[in-house]
C-alpha cells in the first residue's frame, strides 16, 4: 500500500486556519483529525457518529467556537503540565510548530496536532496532555485510545505517553503501546469512512437524526418541489400516528400535573405516607426584554443582529 507522511505549518490552535487544515488538505480533500476520530467507531462521548458524518458531508469547515470552561482549563494548564512532564521524564519535549499528516493511495488522510514532541537522530516521542475533573483510574477511555492510535500513525511512533492531571491534583504518566495491527485497522476504517463521504454516501453504521439531517441541508430552494417515492407514504402515516399519540400523552401529562398541583397548593414538598414524592418550588429568573430593546434602540440593535436560516418540517394540515 502506498502511503506518505508529511508535516504542515501549524496555525494558531483553534483558529479558522487551524480548523480548515484539520478539515481538508490544500486540494480540499477531506481529512480525519485525531481528537474526533473515535466518532467513526461511534465511541466518542462528545462527537456523535452522525454529527461527524454530517459535518464532513456538508463540505464546509467548522467555524471557531467559544471555548468551554473545560477546554479553557486544559489550555491554561497545558504549559505547566508540559514542564512537569519534562522534569519527570528528563526528555526535552517541545510543542511542535507543525501538524503531522499521513495519506494513503486508497483514500485515507489523517492529521494530528501533537501537544508535545521530541525528535533526535531518528528517535521520536509523543506526549498527549489531558486534564480531567474526575480521578484517573489507570485505563484510557476508548476515545483516547483511538486518538493515540491516530497520533502514532501520523507521527510514525509505536508509543504515546499520556500525561493525565486529574481531580486529585496529581499528574499521572501512562504509556499506550500501539501495535501495527491497530494502525492498519484504523487506516482501513478511515479509508472506508472517507471513501463513503466523497461519494456523498452515508458511512456504514450512521443513523441520521433530524438534527443532523437539518445540518446537511440547512437552506431550502424555495421554488423546488421533490416528488418522493411511493413507499414514503407509509413513513408519513407512521409520523402522523406518532404525532397523534404524543399529543394525547402531552394532554394526559398536563391534566395529571394540574390535578396533583391542585392538591399540593402552596406547599413546596408533597409526601405520601411521610415520604417525599414531588416538589413544586418557585424560581425567580431575569429575562432580557429583546422586543423593548429593539423598539427603543433600533440602531444599536441592528449592529448586533445575526441572520440565520432554520428549516421547519410540517406535515400538511399541521400547525
Amino acid at each position: 500500500m502506498g502511503s506518505k507522511r508529511y508535516r504542515i505549518a501549524k496555525q494558531p490552535h483553534g483558529s479558522q486556519g487551524w480548523l480548515e487544515d484539520r478539515y481538508w488538505d490544500a486540494e480540499h480533500n477531506l481529512r480525519i483529525s485525531a481528537s474526533p476520530c473515535a466518532a467513526i467507531y461511534d465511541k466518542h462521548p462528545f462527537v456523535p457518529k452522525d454529527a461527524y458524518a454530517a459535518e464532513m458531508l456538508a463540505g464546509v469547515p467548522p467555524l471557531p467556537q467559544k471555548a468551554t470552561w473545560a477546554m479553557q482549563r486544559g489550555t491554561d494548564l497545558e504549559p505547566v503540565i508540559a514542564r512537569w512532564v519534562i522534569d519527570r521524564t528528563g526528555v526535552e519535549y517541545a510543542e511542535p510548530k507543525e501538524m503531522f499528516c499521513y495519506d494513503t493511495d486508497k483514500g485515507a488522510r489523517l492529521i494530528a496536532t501533537l501537544d508535545l514532541f521530541y525528535e533526535d537522530n531518528g528517535v521520536r516521542k509523543v506526549v498527549e496532555i489531558k486534564s480531567r475533573n474526575k480521578p484517573w483510574e489507570g485505563e484510557l477511555p476508548d476515545y483516547w485510545k483511538f486518538q493515540g492510535i491516530h497520533q502514532a500513525i501520523c507521527a510514525d511512533v509505536d508509543e504515546i505517553l499520556w500525561a493525565v492531571f486529574d481531580s486529585s491534583m496529581q499528574l499521572f504518566l501512562h504509556k499506550q503501546e500501539v501495535t501495527e495491527a491497530e494502525k492498519a485497522e484504523h487506516v482501513a476504517a478511515c479509508e472506508a469512512w472517507l471513501n463513503s463521504i466523497e461519494l456523498g454516501m452515508t458511512p456504514t453504521g450512521v443513523t441520521w437524526s433530524y438534527e443532523t439531517v437539518a445540518q446537511r441541508f440547512p437552506e431550502p430552494e424555495p421554488a423546488e418541489t421533490k416528488e418522493l417515492p411511493a413507499e414514503a407514504a407509509e413513513k408519513f402515516d407512521q409520523l402522523r400516528h406518532v404525532n397523534s399519540e404524543l399529543k394525547s400523552y402531552e394532554e394526559l401529562k398536563d391534566r395529571l400535573k394540574a390535578e396533583l398541583c391542585e392538591m399540593i397548593g402552596t406547599a413546596e414538598v408533597a409526601t405520601i405516607n411521610g415520604s417525599p414524592v414531588a416538589t413544586w418550588k418557585g424560581k425567580t429568573t431575569k429575562r432580557f426584554d429583546q422586543k423593548r430593546f429593539v423598539d427603543e434602540n433600533p440602531d444599536i440593535a441592528k449592529q448586533y443582529m445575526k441572520e440565520t436560516t432554520t428549516r421547519t418540517f410540517l406535515l400538511k394540515g399541521e400547525k
